[in-house]
């Protein structure tokens, strides 16, 4: 079985894509030539287009492939991220596809295994238009953010408390695993030590990010009670894509976890939103998400409870990205982690302004 794109072959591909009865049984593939793509690709795989010919007929003329970075990535290995990605598509993404208004791109292949230097993975999956894709540094509308909203609460709907721990022990609570608290909460740490220097932060919100820090494997232990569902883990623009007749794709499952559902909601509000939230928007769309949820049969949240696991996952949306501000090499992640962080920084100062939010 192959595992990487350059042991795709013709031959393979041709059976691979039949069977998907992408192509008919006269259809071969002729060649396959990969081709990079830009900056919106993501950090974490590296990620190319399979430009695909044929000989005597038509076929899908372009496949996105993911495959482990070429350098490895100890976080990734240590995170599971390749793994749960695959898994995913294997075994969560067919019931979603039946049950979920957000879509999913289809896989053909979602294979990895485990080699010397870590875990080698490869994914083939349909090509989605670049034009309908979110864009991170712009950030979305009101509209927008409302409609992202329902689709979500499908995803969340769907796998509404969550506890099939036998069958799926390598989905983890919480995005990072609540067996990694205390590493993962150093690094939280010593971020934030070399961000606090920059001294672009104000005193009360510097001392909410260290009670943040200090509590840390509180806060994940907090989204990780019932009740959890499977959780995107990161819900934001540059993975998102929107149809012109209203449909939300996501891709990017890598960081899918078991967790509460608002910790999605609180870092896609908290990273994308082109203008800073009013109160009362902030709180209407809580409450929309919060009622799509219960139209879709599950008992929803008791609002206080919403609203505190969304301060909750403001400060852990902060720690991803604090931690990705100092790690992130130029280029425009290290513009997604900075833009990120200041939005990340608004919204915990604007928590002071939510009813029940620090009771």
């Amino acid at each position: 079985m192959p595992i990487h794109v350059e042991e795709l072959t013709p031959r393979w591909m041709t059976h691979l894509l039949r069977e998907h009865e992408l192509i008919d049984g006269l259809t071969t593939v002729r060649q396959i030539k990969i081709k990079e793509i830009g900056d919106m690709t993501g950090a974490n795989s590296d990620v190319v287009f399979l430009n695909i010919g044929y000989e005597d007929g038509i076929g899908p003329d372009k496949i996105i492939a993911k495959n482990t970075p070429r350098l490895g990535s100890n976080v990734g290995n240590f995170q599971k991220w390749f793994q749960r990605e695959v898994n995913f598509y294997r075994l969560l993404a067919p019931k979603l596809k039946k049950t979920s208004s957000l879509v999913l791109p289809d896989s053909y292949y979602a294979e990895y295994e485990e080699t010397e230097r870590g875990t080698e993975h490869l994914l083939l999956l349909e090509s989605l238009a670049a034009e309908n894709q979110g864009d991170q540094l712009r950030g979305c509308s009101y509209a927008e953010a409302k409609r992202t909203l329902g689709a979500l609460a499908s995803l969340h709907a769907t796998y509404w408390d969550y506890s099939d721990e036998d069958q799926n022990l390598w989905l983890p609570y919480t995005t990072v695993g609540l067996h990694n608290a205390e590493p993962v909460q150093n690094a939280f740490r010593a971020a934030w030590k070399l961000y606090e220097q920059s001294g672009e932060v104000s005193q009360l919100t510097a001392r909410l990010i260290n009670q943040a820090v200090d509590t840390y494997p509180d806060l994940l232990q907090s989204l990780s009670t019932p009740p959890v569902s499977i959780i995107h883990g990161d819900f934001r623009l540059d993975n998102l894509f929107f149809s012109a007749n209203g449909e939300v794709t996501a891709i990017d499952w890598q960081f899918t976890a078991k967790a509460r559902g608002i910790y999605d909601v609180a870092y896609f509000l908290t990273l994308s939103m082109a203008e800073e939230l009013e109160q009362s928007e902030l709180l209407s769309l809580l409450s929309f998400y919060n009622s799509k949820l219960q139209q879709l049969g599950t008992p929803g949240y008791p609002f206080q409870d919403l609203v505190e696991d969304y301060a909750s996952s403001v400060f852990l949306t902060f720690a991803v990205f604090v931690i990705g501000v100092i790690g992130s090499p130029p280029g425009r992640m290290a513009e997604v982690h900075k833009s990120g962080l200041s939005r990340a920084i608004r919204a915990i100062e604007a928590l002071s302004d939510l009813p029940s939010a620090f009771s």
